[in-house]
């Protein structure tokens, strides 16, 4: 095969690579290009070849994309963060809603839907309230793209700046690691900077999303949908710290949930924070995994919310949502193929339910992770 090939990028795919076409012999194969954009016209060679797809690294830029830019971080080139720096916004959001189209399309092409405009991030750059690093001998930073390489850095254009200022700080606290280590930089639920290794006391107790402006607008729809809707009783599955929670219980005086979390840490925060605000008579918690939960208790049958992990829900759980027969159900989704996988199951079992709300929000700028918003309903 020849290495090296002239392509024009058509768009770009999950995990950011840019998507291009060349004939081989007698058929056409789909190319993956790191660091492309939509429309760049470009040289490229062939670095790794499969069955049904090829990858390939850039050799020359002959015509940028019109939504190309010059990356702002330095780190960009090597770091494997962030995979869409040198693309704009307007176009990272775009591909994003193309993306996702393009996956119901192919999971559930039946199913009629009006996607709604994304909602954009309103900080582009230190949006993220914590970030993991790698450290290894006197290095830390992220990892290279499909590598264990650590890129050593100084600070990081998406983390909070309280964040990133104290990366070099934090470097020099720390002894050279012998072996792999992680550390989590945070800003607290107090907004105070705090860190600490992976594996240590505190590990994975994350009380707030990673992006603070987007994620308010949306607990602000949800709280406006299910205020429409106005059931009196809610099922909450992978509540979570109570993201959703609280301002449910806030603005809709006469509603009742029954929230879900495994990590006992999560709860007792979300109960204690709607204890001072004398909520908590109105809030069911229960501290156990949605599969064990669901096996044991139905479900509500008015409404259902859903905020699961990025794999989506289990197959158990999501038999006994089906089960429910709930007229109301808001998927909250971090992973695109996952929720249209989900999505095909519950139309396949129930061919009552219509999409209601279909939306895009940007929870994470200059990568090609984003949070849908999905409201499912009978009626």
């Amino acid at each position: 095969m020849h290495s090296e090939h002239l392509v024009t990028v058509e768009k770009l795919a999950v995990g950011g690579d840019g998507v291009a076409r060349i004939p081989i012999k007698d058929r056409t194969m789909v190319v993956f290009v790191s660091k492309a954009a939509p429309q760049d016209e470009l040289k490229i060679k062939i670095s790794v070849v499969e069955k049904t797809f090829l990858r390939a690294e850039i050799v020359e830029i002959i015509k940028p994309s019109p939504a190309r830019r010059e990356a702002p971080c330095e780190y960009f080139s090597a770091c494997g963060g962030c995979v869409w720096q040198h693309i704009n916004e307007d176009e990272q959001l775009r591909q994003k809603e193309l993306i996702l189209t393009e996956l119901f399309k192919k999971f559930i092409p039946e199913v009629n839907y009006a996607l709604a405009k994304g909602v954009a991030s309103p900080k582009n750059l230190h949006y993220r309230n914590r970030i993991q690093l790698k450290r290894l001998g006197a290095k830390l930073g992220y990892f290279k793209k499909e590598s264990h390489d650590i890129v050593d850095i100084n600070y990081c254009l998406i983390a909070d700046k309280l964040v990133s200022d104290q990366i070099p700080i934090i470097k020099e606290k720390l002894k050279p690691a012998a072996e792999l280590q992680k550390y989590e930089l945070k800003l607290n639920h107090k907004n105070e900077f705090e860190y600490y290794r992976i594996g240590e006391s505190g590990e994975g107790l994350s009380f707030s999303q990673v992006n603070n402006e987007i994620n308010q607008l949306l607990v602000e729809l949800v709280t406006k949908l299910v205020a429409d809707k106005n059931p009196s009783f809610l099922t909450e599955l992978y509540a979570g710290a109570g993201n959703f929670t609280f301002d449910l219980l806030k603005n809709l005086n006469s509603l009742r949930i029954e929230s879900v979390e495994m990590n006992p840490e999560l709860t007792k925060f979300s109960t204690k924070k709607l204890s001072e605000l004398s909520l908590q008579k109105r809030l069911f918690a229960f501290t156990s995994d949605c599969e064990s939960f669901a096996s044991r208790r139905a479900l509500s049958n008015e409404f259902i919310l859903l905020d699961p992990p990025r794999a989506g829900c289990s197959d158990s759980v999501l038999k006994k949502v089906i089960e429910a027969g709930s007229k109301d159900i808001i998927y909250i989704s971090c992973h695109p193929v996952f929720l249209a996988r989900d999505l095909q199951k519950i139309f396949a079992a129930n061919k009552n339910y219509k999409i209601r709300h279909l939306q895009i929000f940007d929870m994470f700028p200059q990568t090609d992770h984003f949070e849908t918003f999905v409201h499912l309903s009978t009626t």
